[in-house]
């Protein structure tokens, strides 16, 4: 068997959503999305906090992670010792997104790295009037009272109000996600004090591995709740891999024309400029997503799959972890 050793998957994924993705703190009636100034011009955006939260949601209520138990203690919260120093289960939240202790000056960095959502296109300032409407709709044989209880005519009842203003977007997103698998699965502190990286404690092989099917799975079956509404961010292109560096080598290739198209030249760079392997790579683009190439040259000069979900799960299946606790990629062709 061929395993190569690797130490980091990233995924940089292309999605879409026909609503913003998160929205700003607003100023009265007004709400703004969240944006930011980026190259050409205003792009919508998300922070890490947005992805980290829908992520930790995701797997704490339908992957069965266990919720870490949390100290308040003044302004500060952070969660329980049981929950940092474990190699269970109840030890994977804090494991993967990090943690802080202020009075102990201990932390683990989350090996949890992302670059969140950024729109395709520019921001075109659109707006809509949110409205009361459905409640003084006469129709619905509603009455209505003052507020001392008084009754009031259907005559004195306005027809429509204006509550808010509120900014609407929607279009193409990409974000990328990047694991420090070395990272995964690791105890960094035991009663309080820093491990020395030869005497850290190792979740169990199984764990580490759930931990990374359940993320990638997670990852994969990407929503966001926001504003009554649940978008399921399903990817339309995936560009990653698992290599010897968690380097998210394809953050900023993601490039769609005035015509729709994505430009698969910047992708192919990538790839040769840092000589990226063919067995460590994932190029997969779903079959709703017309390609092109500014550069003739490069057409059919690497693999694109069809379907991303499934790429990726191949991926994720070729990883295993050896007696040395290092993660290794089975180069291998599966049958």
């Amino acid at each position: 068997m061929s395993m190569n050793r690797v130490s980091g998957i990233t995924l940089t994924i292309l999605t879409e959503s026909p609503i913003a993705l998160s929205n700003d703190q607003g100023a009265g009636n007004y709400s703004p999305i969240k944006k930011y100034f980026y190259k050409d011009g205003i792009h919508s955006m998300t922070s890490v906090g947005t992805v980290t939260y829908e992520l930790r949601k995701k797997l704490i209520k339908e992957y069965g992670w266990t919720a870490s138990n949390i100290v308040i203690k003044n302004k500060n919260l952070y969660p329980k010792k049981e929950n940092i120093e474990s190699t269970e289960l109840n030890g994977i939240e804090n494991d993967v997104f990090g943690f802080l202790v202020p009075d102990k000056q201990i932390n683990k960095t989350s090996p949890l790295r992302v670059i969140p959502f950024l729109s395709v296109n520019t921001f075109k300032s659109d707006t809509q009037t949110v409205t009361n409407r459905g409640f003084l709709n006469s129709d619905l044989g509603r009455e209505y009272f003052d507020e001392k209880g008084n009754a009031i005519g259907i005559d004195e009842v306005p027809t429509t109000q204006a509550l808010a203003f509120e900014e609407i977007f929607g279009d193409y997103y990409y974000y990328t996600i990047t694991i420090e698998l070395d990272r995964i699965g690791v105890v960094e502190v035991d009663n309080d004090k820093y491990l020395e990286p030869g005497n850290r404690k190792y979740m169990s092989k199984e764990l580490r591995k759930k931990i990374i099917s359940d993320l990638i799975d997670a990852i994969l079956s990407f929503t966001r709740d926001i504003k009554h509404q649940k978008i399921h961010l399903k990817p339309l292109a995936v560009f990653g891999g698992a290599f010897k560096s968690p380097i998210p080598y394809f953050w900023n290739d993601v490039c769609i024309d005035s015509k729709g198209n994505l430009i698969m030249d910047y992708v192919y760079e990538t790839i040769k400029g840092y000589e990226l392997n063919s067995e460590n790579y994932v190029i997969a683009v779903s079959s709703r997503l017309p390609i092109t190439y500014k550069n003739s040259n490069f057409e059919n000069s690497m693999v694109i799959d069809k379907i991303p979900q499934e790429a990726v799960k191949k991926l994720v299946n070729k990883l295993d972890i050896s007696d040395d606790n290092y993660w290794y990629l089975n180069t291998e062709e599966q049958k």
